[in-house]
């Protein structure tokens, strides 16, 4: 599907579309991606992880991988992350895009998967007051319209959100209420997320779908759940290079139509 049948529909779309930005939109400013530390571990042990790296880590080890704790090491602190592995860069091509899309009224809120602030600078940087949901008395009085960030995990300074014995496998009733808003009023636009590692996020989309539409910029040969979900949500897909060029180039045609 060429990426202008998605600019045509963000376009016209009677309301702002939602966005679930995942671990592609903040990879070219260097933070690594739960993917991209299973490579590394998987080359440790001269093994090939294949397509989907979480599948070749829970065949390997017999347990899904915590992305938080390799990202904590051995700091011991359950309740952050390394500051110096989110506070080194700019925000990337992708962020920028989503946020000029934005300030043109066509975007928001935004579901992300990621701890970093690089989003909200961007936003800010557009013109625009983004509004941040990340524990669970922000999430509970958030209002899902205009530039509002819901971090769904936390921030790399507050993890206290994902902090029960199950958290990569569930999300706190206030998170799921809110998940259900957003995904349930709004047309969604995906972007670098895989579906690979956040289970409870792939089956909120599942459970909110059949109503508006969803458009997914999708790089790479797909994941295994990420198929599901698309799928489910009968996605309007689009193969993409990456997250920067692929939303650059989504900004790039709805611009054209705008004219």
């Amino acid at each position: 599907m060429p990426i202008e049948a998605l600019a045509d529909g963000i376009r016209s779309s009677p309301r702002p579309v939602a966005v679930l930005a995942g671990a592609g939109v903040s990879h070219s400013a260097g933070v690594a991606t739960g993917e991209d530390l299973l490579r590394l571990i998987a080359a440790d042990h001269g093994e090939d992880p294949g397509p989907d790296p979480v599948d070749w880590y829970v065949a390997r080890f017999g347990r899904f991988p915590d992305y938080f704790a390799m990202l904590q090491g051995d700091s011991g602190d359950r309740l952050s992350l390394p500051r110096h592995l989110f506070e080194h860069a700019s925000p990337t091509p992708a962020h920028r895009a989503l946020a000029a899309m934005a300030a043109q009224g066509l975007l928001g809120p935004f579901l992300t998967t990621n701890f970093d602030r690089y989003l909200e600078q961007a936003l800010e940087d557009a013109g625009l007051t983004p509004r941040v949901a990340y524990d669970l008395d922000t999430m509970a009085a958030a209002e899902p319209v205009g530039p509002l960030v819901v971090k769904l995990h936390g921030d790399y300074l507050n993890l206290g959100v994902r902090d029960t014995p199950a958290a990569l496998h569930t999300y706190h009733p206030v998170v799921d209420a809110l998940l259900d808003r957003v995904l349930g009023d709004s047309p969604l636009l995906v972007c670098g997320w895989s579906a690979s590692w956040d289970l409870p996020l792939g089956e909120a989309l599942l459970r909110t779908a059949g109503g508006w539409a969803t458009y997914w910029l999708q790089c790479g040969e797909p994941s295994l759940r990420g198929r599901g979900v698309m799928e489910g949500r009968s996605a309007l897909v689009v193969g993409v290079e990456g997250a920067d060029s692929g939303l650059q180039g989504l900004l790039a045609s709805v611009t054209r139509l705008g004219r």
